[in-house]
C-alpha cells in the first residue's frame, strides 16, 4: 500500500510528504489495504478512466484534424500545457489497474478482471505513446520499488510490451470462469463464452491496429489468417447517459454543443466540405453528424472572410456555418448561428430542417446527450485492412473491405440510438447509401494505388467522426486525406507529429527532457513537413 501511495505521489507530479499517515500505512490495522479492495469497484473505475482518457485525447486532436476549427496555432494546441491532465490521469489509472493485477495473482475468479484490465491498460498505453512517443513505462508502474524519477522507455519497446500484454490478456480471458460484476463495454452480452469472444476479438483488433502503424507484415498476416476481429455487434464503444448533474453523464461534446448560449466552438469547414461537396451527392450521414442551429445564413459582415484570398471556404452555404482551419480571429456574437454536433455520436439532435438553439431542440430525435465514444469499431478494422492491402501488400481485397467499412459506418450512423431518426422524412435511406457507395467504388476501381490509399483514408476519416485519434494516426502514417490545406493565418506552422511533454512532467521528473512537436513517434517514418 505504501508503494502505491508513493506511486500516486509521482503520478500527481508533486512532492509528497506522508508524515504520520505514512507510518499508519505500515501499522494501522483499520486502514484499507489493496488486498482488501473490491476488484469489481476498481475495475469499474478503470473502465471509466479509460473512456475519459481516450475521450480527452480525442477532443485535443479534433482541432488538429479539422473536425472542429483550429483557433490557435499548432504550437499552442500541442504545447506543454495541452496534456497535463491526460498524463496525470493515465498514471493514476495504471495504479488502479495494478491493484487488480496483484489481486488476481492468487485468485482465479479474477482472471476475467485481469484480462479486461490488461486490454484497457494496453489501449490507454499505446494511445499515450501515439501522442507522446517515449514515455515512462516499465519503472513508472512498479510496485516493488519506489522510483521517484522513472526513466522514459523507448516507444517501440512499449509497443512490443503491449503486444505481449494483449497475448497474456487473451489467455486470461480464455481461462476465466467468472464474469466481472459490471462490464461497461460488453455488459449486454450475458453469455460468458460470447462475452469472452468479444474481449478476445477486441484484443486481436487492437493488435492489428498497432501492427498497421508499425507495418509488420508477418504478424499482420498471422492475424489475418485467424480472421478473428470484432464484428458490428462487438464494436468497442463507451455509452454515455442523460444525467445533467450528480454526475453529469452526458457526452462531453453534447455538453459543449447544447448550451443556452449556443455552441462555443465551430465545426471545421474542411470536414463539412467533405460531407457536403466531396461527392456528387451529400454524405448520407450529414444530418446525423451535424445539426444547424439557425436556418439563416450569416451575413458577410458576421463572416468577415468573404473574398479573402487566404481562406479556403469561408462559408459553405445552406446554414452550415463553420470556420476554416487555423482561423484564429476572435469570436463574435454568433454562437447561436453555428452548426453544431448532431445525433451521432454525441446524442444530440437529428437535423430535420428544424433550426433552433440546440438546448431547445427537444424533439424525438434529440437524445439528451446519450451518445457514444466510438473507440474501435468493426468499420475501423475494415478500413485498416483495406489500407494494409494497398500499402503493405496483404492478401486482403482492398475494394471489398473499403465497401464493407463504408456500409458498416452508414448502417451504424443511420440506425443510431435504436433508429430513432428512421421515420423522419429527412432520414437517409438505402438508396442514398447505395448511390454514395457506387460513386466511391467507381472512383476506387479507376485509381492508381496512391489515389486508392487516399480514398480509403478519406472514408476512414469520415467514418471515425467522434474519434480523431484514428484520423490523427492515419494522417501521420499515410499523409491522407490529401485535401487538407495549411492553417489560413499561419501556413508555416509545423504540424504536430507529437505533442509536447506536459510541463508538470518535465519540471518534476529529471529523466524527461522536452522535445519539439516536429519529433516523430517511431512508426511515423515519413519525411519532415510532409503534412500540414
Amino acid at each position: 500500500m505504501k508503494n502505491i501511495i508513493y506511486g500516486l505521489c509521482f503520478v500527481l507530479l508533486a512532492s509528497c510528504e506522508l508524515g504520520d499517515f505514512g507510518e499508519n500505512l505500515q501499522e494501522n490495522p483499520n486502514l484499507l489495504t489493496p488486498d482488501q479492495a473490491d476488484p469489481n469497484f476498481i475495475l469499474n473505475n478503470v473502465q471509466k478512466e479509460t473512456a475519459d482518457l481516450l475521450q480527452d485525447l480525442n477532443r485535443t486532436t479534433d482541432e488538429v484534424m479539422r473536425y472542429t476549427v483550429l483557433n490557435e496555432t499548432y504550437g499552442d494546441v500541442a504545447s506543454d500545457n495541452s496534456l497535463n491532465g491526460e498524463y496525470t490521469n493515465y498514471y493514476a489509472f495504471l495504479q488502479d489497474a495494478t491493484i487488480i493485477e496483484n489481486l488476481a495473482a492468487n485468485d482465479d475468479d479474477l482472471l476475467f478482471h485481469r484480462g479486461m484490465y490488461n486490454i484497457l491498460a494496453s489501449y490507454a498505453t499505446v494511445t499515450m505513446v501515439d501522442y507522446l512517443g517515449d514515455i515512462p513505462f516499465s519503472e513508472a508502474i512498479r510496485t516493488d520499488e519506489l522510483v521517484l524519477n522513472p526513466a522514459v522507455d523507448d516507444d517501440q519497446s512499449i509497443y512490443n510490451a503491449v503486444l505481449d500484454r494483449l497475448d497474456n490478456a487473451i489467455v486470461d480471458i480464455q481461462n476465466a470462469t467468472v464474469l466481472p460484476l459490471n462490464d461497461l463495454f460488453y455488459g449486454t452480452i450475458s453469455n460468458i463464452e460470447d462475452r469472452k469472444r468479444a474481449w478476445i476479438r477486441l484484443s486481436k483488433s487492437l493488435q492489428f491496429k498497432m501492427l498497421v502503424n508499425i507495418g509488420d507484415i508477418d504478424k499482420i498476416n498471422l492475424l489475418l489468417a485467424e480472421d478473428d476481429f470484432i464484428n458490428p455487434s462487438e464494436d468497442f464503444q463507451f455509452q454515455y447517459g442523460t444525467n445533467q448533474v450528480d454526475p453529469n453523464s452526458r457526452h462531453p461534446d453534447f455538453n459543449a454543443g447544447y448550451t443556452p448560449g449556443g455552441f462555443d466552438q465551430f465545426l471545421g469547414n474542411s470536414f463539412l466540405n467533405l460531407l457536403l461537396n466531396d461527392k456528387t451527392i451529400s454524405d448520407p450521414r450529414i444530418r446525423y453528424y451535424v445539426y444547424r442551429q439557425n436556418g439563416a445564413n450569416p451575413s458577410d459582415t458576421l463572416l468577415g472572410c468573404v473574398g479573402e484570398a487566404n481562406f479556403d471556404f469561408c462559408f459553405l452555404g445552406n446554414a452550415y456555418y463553420g470556420r476554416d482551419h487555423g482561423d484564429t480571429r476572435s469570436r463574435g456574437a454568433d454562437a447561436i448561428f453555428r452548426a453544431t454536433y448532431g445525433l451521432y455520436p454525441v446524442g444530440g439532435a437529428f437535423d430535420e430542417d428544424n433550426p433552433s438553439a440546440p438546448n431547445f431542440a427537444i424533439d424525438t430525435q434529440n437524445q439528451s446527450g446519450a451518445g457514444i465514444l466510438p473507440i474501435l469499431l468493426s468499420s475501423f478494422v475494415d478500413f485498416l485492412r483495406a489500407e494494409a492491402a494497398i500499402s503493405l501488400g496483404t492478401n486482403d481485397d482492398a475494394a471489398v473491405l473499403l465497401e464493407s467499412g463504408i456500409r458498416k459506418s452508414m448502417n451504424k450512423v443511420l440506425n443510431f440510438s435504436g433508429g430513432i431518426a428512421t421515420s423522419s422524412p429527412f432520414a437517409s435511406n438505402q438508396s442514398n447509401v447505395d448511390d454514395y457507395v457506387t460513386e466511391v467504388m467507381s472512383e476506387f476501381a479507376a485509381a492508381d494505388d496512391n489515389r486508392k490509399l487516399d480514398i480509403i483514408l478519406t472514408e476512414y476519416y469520415l467514418a471515425s467522426y467522434g474519434n480523431s485519434t484514428e484520423s490523427y494516426n492515419g494522417y501521420r502514417r499515410t499523409g491522407f486525406p490529401s485535401v487538407f490545406s495549411a492553417p489560413v493565418f499561419d501556413a508555416n506552422s509545423p504540424f504536430p507529429r507529437l505533442f509536447s511533454y506536459p510541463s508538470d512532467a518535465v519540471i518534476n521528473n529529471t529523466q524527461i527532457n522536452q522535445r519539439p512537436i516536429i519529433n516523430q513517434v517511431f512508426w511515423d517514418t515519413n519525411p519532415a513537413g510532409f503534412i500540414n
